[in-house]
């Protein structure tokens, strides 16, 4: 027997210290490849190979990139942006210059955002007196029509995206391209936020990054807040991603897309700068340029003055750089917020959608987000699809100081201190509304578009996905419906397209380092019916995962897995009620309830931990019900089930075909239907032989390496 285990009656032995965590930089490629993958067509029969399909007929078809007639404006890249090959800008395309008092320029910290901006803004012009009243009279139609049949269905909400997705409310021209400088030397452009406008496609194209200014300011203008770029914003006030702009942002949107070959680099690796010498910015010393109390006079405090950003005293003479966003992020989360509960770092976010109707990622790849990379809230028709994400790349070492110690407190960047870099967050959004159209940055259209705020026919399929959180999570936070309606934020059988078989599908994906695919932790608004098949994860922390608290808790029901691959995760498995200890809600206490979820088919590989947990009846001094995890398992296996590490309670279990250490506890109210064995043959539940493939190329090197045992 191992060391550090004990043995179970069963005979088989239950390890009691959890795995170390993998090195982000160690070679963890995979036992395939993208390149000589054989296309087959999704079959959810017996003994599925995963990793394989490249058709699934129930799916919706696949997006395309646009057609060179359908481009509205082409901009070519500053010949002096070159970026070079692990994925960054040389120090002298937009450099720094450190210290209080001293400013860069626009010209260099952000070169291109008002060219970009322009660009879309009138393409959306156009696109808006092409089809927007026809959009609007659709909407008008649909509303009139539901009002005049009395449907009091809160489910849909003036026009469906599945209606707005024919061909008659596109524009002509459609998209902005950016490509590479015509002379082929500049492959980089520099930006501040901007607005995608209703009916636009920002296309990046092949061999071109969009890199995110490091201007501070150009993600919180106003002098008068609220402020970016900290983890404070006053003596008992923490930070909040909120306070900064998004790098790319829409809302009240029709048939808007991001797509290309190109790639999106946020660059929270990189030394924050300012263009105005007096914003407040914190030092890697944990000194301050300034507060912002004297920042809103157009004054600098006097030396020695408190900070009030999350640092300790005002300094002009401090030599120490300017502190990272991802500096922020860990300092805010990691240590201010653990000690005095108010730190969080004010960072930009990648992309937020808010309310659309028809909105695809497709192609691109994202790197580096300052914070979550892409919350699209309230979308009827999210597609995500081909899409690779991967944080932190090469482009992170690549730091201010040069020395391979990028954060304030020596530490080099790895997968557990590149903290609230989530790749994927999509859920409702708060409310129902009519609102105008955004056919610019400052512009609307005339006529007015219902959207019900809910997230439905939402599809997540074939991406690439490694990054510091969650890959991909559904937030089931906000429902749009009135209080007591019983309809979930997220249902998968709400009005679901007649283009596929499923309203809410993560499917064809390959996961490698993060928080795998998640539902939570906010669930206070519900999700259900949700299917996800076909996905692979290769040293990933966590595989599978539903998490909630009593703080955010609500009902999560109907998720399916099926034929899932899962090689040296942490934790393969985790479906947990007690996520974290936040502060509860005023009203009291939200009771999170997850049931009626099955695994089929589900093959884990390598050493891991299992942990399925309900919630206890009478929890924290509250006379509540208990809420036990309801759960199927058929045919869920490892392995390497003497290596297992299973911790379970308040748990209804069903097992068929399982050799996982399931055992029914009194003690910890397991109850279990069913017997787990070793008698299984793996090899047939599902063939993992071709799921683990190598990081596919994204224009710089491949942290994860490469294998011998590809096939």
């Amino acid at each position: 027997m191992k060391a550090g285990s004990k043995k179970l009656n069963s005979g088989w032995t239950q390890a009691c210290v959890a795995l170390p965590l993998a090195a982000m930089l160690a070679a963890c490629g995979g036992g395939g490849s993208t390149d000589g993958a054989t296309s087959t067509t999704y079959n959810p029969g017996s003994v599925y190979q995963v990793g394989t399909t490249s058709f699934d007929p129930d799916l919706p078809a696949e997006p395309t990139l646009p057609k060179d007639t359908q481009v509205c404006a082409t901009l070519e890249a500053s010949s002096n942006l070159v970026r070079r090959p692990d994925g960054s800008l040389p120090p002298e395309a937009d450099p720094s210059k450190p210290g209080v008092g001293v400013a860069v320029t626009t010209a260099t910290a952000n070169p291109d955002q008002a060219r970009i901006q322009a660009a879309l803004d009138a393409c959306g012009a156009a696109v808006d007196a092409e089809v927007g009243a026809k959009i609007a009279a659709a909407d008008a139609a649909s509303t009139a029509a539901q009002k005049t049949a009395n449907v009091k269905n809160v489910n849909i909400a003036g026009v469906s995206g599945e209606e707005l997705a024919k061909p008659e409310y596109r524009g002509s021209k459609f998209a902005v391209r950016l490509v590479v400088n015509s002379s082929g030397v500049g492959d980089g452009f520099i930006s501040g936020p901007l607005t995608l406008p209703s009916g636009v496609t920002l296309w990046i194209d092949k061999g071109v990054t969009l890199y995110a200014s490091r201007d501070v300011t150009t993600y919180s203008p106003n002098p008068a807040g609220p402020y970016c770029g900290n983890t404070a914003v006053s003596s008992s006030k923490a930070g909040s991603s909120g306070n900064c702009s998004a790098l790319i942002n829409g809302s009240n949107l029709v048939n808007s897309a991001v797509m290309g070959d190109g790639s999106i680099d946020s660059r929270a690796y990189a030394e924050i700068v300012t263009t105005n010498k007096l914003y407040p910015l914190m030092k890697v010393d944990m000194t301050c340029s300034n507060t912002y109390a004297m920042y809103a006079t157009g004054k600098q405090a006097a030396d020695g003055v408190s900070c009030d950003n999350g640092g300790t005293v005002v300094d002009s003479k401090s030599s120490a750089r300017n502190m990272s966003w991802w500096d922020l992020a860990f300092l805010g989360n990691m240590v201010q917020n653990g000690v005095t509960g108010t730190g969080s770092q004010s960072n930009f976010r990648m992309m937020v959608f808010n309310y659309a109707k028809n909105l695809t990622l497709y192609r691109i790849s994202l790197n580096n987000s300052a914070n979550f990379h892409v919350v699209p809230s309230g979308v009827d028709g999210l597609t995500v699809w081909g899409v690779k994400v991967q944080t932190p790349t090469l482009a992170a070492f690549a730091n201010p100081a040069g020395n391979g110690n990028p954060l304030y407190n020596g530490e080099t960047y790895n997968a557990d201190n590149v903290k609230n870099t989530d790749a994927f967050d999509p859920g409702a959004a708060g409310k129902a509304i009519s609102g105008k159209l955004a056919t610019g940055s400052k512009t609307t259209s005339t006529g007015a578009m219902s959207f019900d705020g809910y997230l439905k026919n939402f599809v997540f399929a074939y991406n690439f996905v490694s990054t510091g959180d969650d890959d991909v999570a559904l937030k089931g936070s906000a429902n749009p419906s009135p209080a007591g309606s019983g309809l979930f934020a997220i249902d998968g059988k709400r009005d679901v397209r007649s283009d596929r078989k499923h309203g809410i599908v993560i499917a064809h994906n390959h996961i490698y380092w993060g928080h795998g695919i998640s539902v939570g932790s906010e669930t206070n608004a519900g999700v259900t019916n949700v299917e996800v098949y076909d996905n692979s994860f290769t040293h990933s922390e966590e595989g599978l995962r539903i998490k909630s608290d009593y703080a955010r808790g609500g009902e999560v029901s109907n998720v399916h897995y099926r034929n899932i691959c899962i090689r040296d995760a942490q934790n393969a498995l985790l479906f947990t009620t007690y996520y974290s200890t936040k502060a509860l809600p005023t009203a009291g206490p939200l009771y999170p309830n997850f049931h009626d979820i099955t695994l089929d088919n589900v093959r884990i590989l390598g050493n891991t931990a299992i942990k399925l947990q309900g919630f206890k009846a009478n929890t924290g001094g509250f006379d509540n019900p208990q809420y036990p995890l309801v759960m199927t398992l058929n045919n869920v296996v490892t392995d390497t089930p003497n290596a297992t590490t299973m911790t379970s309670s308040d748990a209804n279990l069903t097992i068929k075909g399982t050799n996982l250490p399931i055992f029914a506890n009194a003690a910890e109210r397991v109850t279990v239907n069913g017997t787990a064995t070793q008698a299984v043959d793996v090899e047939k539940v599902v063939d993992c032989s071709k799921a683990f493939v190598d990081f596919p190329a994204i224009g710089q090197s491949n942290l994860f390496g490469s294998t011998w045992d590809k096939k």
